[in-house]
């Protein structure tokens, strides 16, 4: 039975609205225009975004609906994702507004690439084809090459860039060649087709073709051992790109490797679904292990994001098998925003333009020089440990329990006892803002990266305190499901 096809251009208005709205602030940047303009250009080309992806998650139903023959995907946790890339965009525009002027990396040219990359990160979640999928990637990963080096005539933002520009095309020809292989095997790009075509039989060029697209997309999510890049290139990165690159680029990541796992080949290839297994307790160890050996809060959220990483493969793992998955993914995702683009915030105005700032040291005595931030900081510390009852610890209970459901019981085990590990180096953190020393530096004073650090922290104790409200929209349904856990 094919699936219902809708004409009209709505499902891509949001899309459609971030590429406008780049290339127009573009414009405005080659005849003439400051950054500042530029900036305000992609605000209102974001507030318009916004408007339209409210409609689509609003009418958006549970079974998906498609577009231009299946290539284009949308369901409610399709258009959940697309609010947590637009959210993640405008924190992250806000967590710059100050910090590109002092740091000379004010070029008109920014917020169009933010939204370039927004764009892509739109078209991956909303993909039901691989071709569209590399084509959303491509997008996505050219625009943060880019970002990645902003900062001139700094050795580390260059090494970011150079970095993450040779892995991410090493992974996105392994995808490609993945993708290849998957077509030759079913014959079909689309998703769903691609899935009726293995239920009659792939062989090992379907498993193969499978794998490859696995390692390339687990380079986007940052999966061990394909994380190697993350924490260079996070620490290297200006720390407003760092806040894009560590919500968007993870949000449109695993958008895809959820549709994949869950369209394409939803249990039929079992080997997949263990070398999955094995991709994600390889990241949830590494990536807490890494963090709990730094001594840079960079680069500890570095690590921490790859630990995440893991907690969110938990969910993959549990949509291949098709049980609640998709809709925790989409949840987390959300979440993960909020408090890691607010720790990110909080980062960029304890380091300022200080590449030192970034050390232990830099922390120490913030509860009595800036008690606003440090409060902010501890709250999107302890949500990103998992405690209770903040949005962070919502997201990892949805990802152990859907692994749960779907039989994965040592991975949830396994999660559960890295999550103990990841308290410690968050309340390392909280413990030199409170109990240490004077500290070094003035952090910086910016009126937007406040916004940015209130709304994060508003989002990141509303969705800890009333869970139900988002994932009955992202369900696409009316009834309370996260009451009962």
């Amino acid at each position: 039975m094919t699936p219902p096809a809708d004409l009209t251009l709505l499902p891509l208005a949001p899309a459609i609205s971030l590429l406008v709205t780049g290339a127009v602030a573009l414009l405005s940047g080659v005849f003439g225009g400051d950054t500042r303009t530029s900036g305000v250009i992609s605000l209102l080309g974001l507030v318009v975004a916004s408007a339209f992806a409210g409609v689509n998650l609003a009418g958006a139903g549970a079974e998906p609906s498609f577009a231009f023959g299946l290539q284009w995907v949308t369901d409610a946790p399709a258009a959940g994702l697309a609010v947590a890339v637009l959210i993640g965009t405008l924190l992250a525009i806000l967590i710059g507004w100050d910090a590109l002027a002092p740091a000379a990396m004010d070029r008109p040219e920014y917020y169009p690439l933010l939204l370039f990359a927004a764009t892509g990160a739109m078209v991956m979640i909303h993909a039901g084809d691989f071709v569209v999928l590399v084509l959303g990637l491509e997008i996505l990963s050219l625009s943060v090459y880019a970002l990645s080096a902003w900062r001139p005539h700094d050795r580390a933002s260059e090494e970011a860039g150079m970095k993450y520009f040779l892995l991410g095309a090493f992974a996105s020809a392994i995808l490609v060649y993945g993708i290849a292989l998957v077509y030759g095997a079913t014959g079909a790009f689309g998703y769903a087709r691609v899935a009726s075509a293995l239920a009659e039989g792939g062989g090992a060029l379907a498993l193969l073709g499978g794998a490859l697209v696995l390692a390339g997309l687990g380079f986007k999510v940052s999966f061990a051992p394909f994380h190697q890049w993350a924490p260079d290139v996070y620490t290297g990165a200006p720390t407003p790109v760092t806040a894009f690159m560590s919500v968007v680029v993870k949000a449109a990541a695993f958008g895809a490797l959820v549709r994949v796992f869950a369209g394409a080949w939803p249990g039929l290839m079992p080997e997949l679904d263990a070398m999955l297994a094995v991709l994600v307790a390889l990241t949830l160890l590494v990536g807490n292990l890494g963090a709990l050996l730094q001594s840079g809060v960079k680069r500890m959220l570095a690590y921490s994001a790859v630990a995440h990483a893991g907690y969110l493969g938990l969910a993959v793992l549990a949509a291949g098998a098709g049980v609640i998955g998709v809709q925790a993914v989409a949840w987390y995702l959300l979440a993960y925003t909020l408090m890691n683009a607010g720790a990110f915030a909080v980062l960029s105005q304890v380091a300022g333009n200080d590449p030192r700032g970034d050390r232990i040291e830099a922390w120490e005595g913030l509860g009595r020089r800036r008690p606003g931030l440090a409060i902010a900081m501890t709250l999107f510390l302890l949500s990103l440990a998992g405690i209770p009852p903040l949005a962070g610890f919502v997201g990892k209970l949805l990802a152990v329990q859907a692994a749960l459901q779907a039989g994965w019981t040592g991975m949830a085990v396994l999660a559960l006892l890295t999550a103990v590990v990841a308290v410690v180096y968050y309340m390392r953190v909280v413990q030199a803002m409170w109990f240490g020393g004077r500290g070094e530096g003035t952090p910086m004073r910016s009126t937007p990266a406040n916004w940015a650090i209130g709304l994060a922290a508003a989002g990141t104790v509303a969705l800890g305190l009333a869970p139900d409200l988002w994932y009955v929209l992202i369900e696409g349904a009316r009834s309370v499901v996260v009451a009962g856990l």
